[in-house]
């Protein structure tokens, strides 16, 4: 059991993490997030304020924005302009529009066979969980 890792449970959210202070147990896995795509926006503190985003969502919209789907809205008189690729960009997420947003179920299956998978699949594609390693 992971203990002292402290967390404010009433936001519940939207928190980052200091992957340099993660228990030794886990320190594969911080090197692991850090390097993936996610790495910047797990560790990038923001402070954002809860008023900021009930006022964005009391003013939101969807719209099109330079031919992309997203929403605007205004912010203590800001206009505030979200799309996928805004996000991308902020979140430095080294993706682009074209990578796949779900897998499909023989993917998925693949990658659980690839991590150690040990048991069948049912006719409906199912993982069991007496098929999962320990680890």
């Amino acid at each position: 059991m992971v203990k002292n890792l402290e967390w404010d449970k009433t936001l519940k959210h939207n928190q980052s993490i200091n992957l340099d202070e993660v228990p030794k147990d886990f320190e594969d896995v911080a090197r692991w997030v850090r390097s993936s795509r996610i790495g910047y926006a797990v560790e990038t503190d923001v402070k954002v304020y809860k008023i900021h985003i009930q006022e964005f969502w009391e003013n939101a919209k969807p719209e099109t924005i330079n031919n992309n789907r997203g929403i605007s809205s205004t912010v203590r008189n800001k206009r505030i302009e979200v799309t996928e690729d805004r996000i991308r960009t902020v979140l430095k997420l080294l993706d682009n529009d074209q990578d796949p947003i779900s897998l499909s179920k023989d993917d998925i299956l693949d990658g659980f066979r690839g991590m150690g998978y040990a048991g069948d699949f049912s006719p409906k594609k199912e993982i069991k969980r007496g098929g999962l390693t320990r680890d």
